[in-house]
C-alpha cells in the first residue's frame, strides 16, 4: 500500500480465510462451529491474538485478526486448524485425510476505511449467500457482539483507531465490500481489486505510477502480498517486461 495509507494503520490487521478441502461442509453442525470458536478463544491468549471479527459458514470461515507479529498469526492458525482437523476427523467416524483446503489465506488491512469495510464484509457473508436477510439474524458471526455494544468500543485494538461514529458504520449493511479477497476468487480479480485500491489511495493512475520507479516498486510490493500472486502474474497484468520487473525487485 502507498506510504500515505500507512499513516492510518500499521500492518497488524489481517483478513484471514479458511475453507474445507474440496469445499466440504466442515462446519455443518452447530457443535463443530462451537468447537472451532472455542479453539480460537483458547489459543488467541497463548499467541496474543485478537479476533476482531468472524463469520463461520458451512464450508469456510472469515476472520479479522489483530497481531503485533505476523509469525504469531501463522503459529496461531496452524495450531487452531490442526486441533480442529483432529476433532473433525474423530467426530466424522474417524475420517482420515486433510480437512482444510490449503493452510489459510490472508491479506493485510492498511487503513481505517478498509478496516471498517472488512468487518462489514465478514458480517455480510451469510446475507450474500442468501442464508439470512440481515447480518444480525445469523448466529455464527460477531455482528451481534458489535450491535450489543454499539455504545462502547470494547475491542482493545480498536479503541485508538475508531470513534463511536466509525463503530456505528460497522453495523451498516453496506454491500459495496467486494474489494476483499473471497475464498474462491481468482488471481485476475485479486490483482484488479488491489490495483484499483492502490490508485485510489495514491490518487494516481497505474500508467503514472509505472513512470516513477520508486512508486512502481511500491505498487509491485503491494500486489505481491495477494494470495499466491507471482511476479509473472504481476508482469502480465501490468504489461511490463521481465527486465523492468527485475529492476523493480532489486
Amino acid at each position: 500500500m502507498p506510504r500515505i495509507a500507512r499513516k492510518s494503520l500499521n500492518t497488524s490487521f489481517f483478513h484471514v480465510m479458511i475453507q474445507g478441502i474440496k469445499k466440504e461442509h466442515i462446519f455443518k453442525k452447530e457443535i463443530y462451529i462451537k468447537r472451532y470458536l472455542e479453539l480460537l478463544n483458547i489459543y488467541r491468549k497463548k499467541y496474543k491474538i485478537e479476533i476482531v471479527a468472524f463469520c463461520i459458514m458451512n464450508n469456510h470461515a472469515h476472520m479479522l485478526i489483530f497481531t503485533d507479529k505476523i509469525e504469531e498469526m501463522s503459529g496461531f492458525m496452524h495450531i487452531v486448524n490442526m486441533s480442529y482437523a483432529q476433532y473433525y476427523n474423530f467426530m466424522e467416524n474417524n475420517r482420515v485425510g486433510y480437512v482444510f483446503r490449503d493452510r489459510y489465506l490472508s491479506e493485510p488491512i492498511y487503513d481505517k476505511r478498509y478496516l471498517i469495510k472488512c468487518i462489514q464484509y465478514i458480517h455480510l457473508n451469510p446475507v450474500k449467500a442468501n442464508i439470512v436477510s440481515k447480518s444480525g439474524e445469523y448466529k455464527y458471526s460477531s455482528y451481534n457482539d458489535y450491535f450489543n455494544k454499539k455504545d462502547k468500543i470494547s475491542i482493545d485494538c480498536l479503541k485508538d483507531i475508531l470513534d463511536k461514529n466509525d463503530y456505528n458504520l460497522i453495523l451498516e449493511e453496506d454491500k459495496n465490500t467486494d474489494i476483499f479477497m473471497d475464498i474462491d476468487i481468482n488471481k485476475e480479480i485479486i490483482l484488479e481489486s488491489r490495483i484499483r485500491e492502490y490508485e485510489e489511495v495514491s490518487n494516481k493512475k497505474t500508467e503514472e505510477i509505472l513512470c516513477d520507479k520508486s512508486e512502481a516498486r511500491e505498487l509491485v510490493k503491494y500486489l505481491k502480498q495477494g494470495y499466491k500472486i507471482t511476479y509473472v502474474d504481476i508482469m502480465k497484468k501490468l504489461n511490463i517486461s521481465k527486465w523492468k520487473m527485475e529492476t523493480l525487485k532489486s
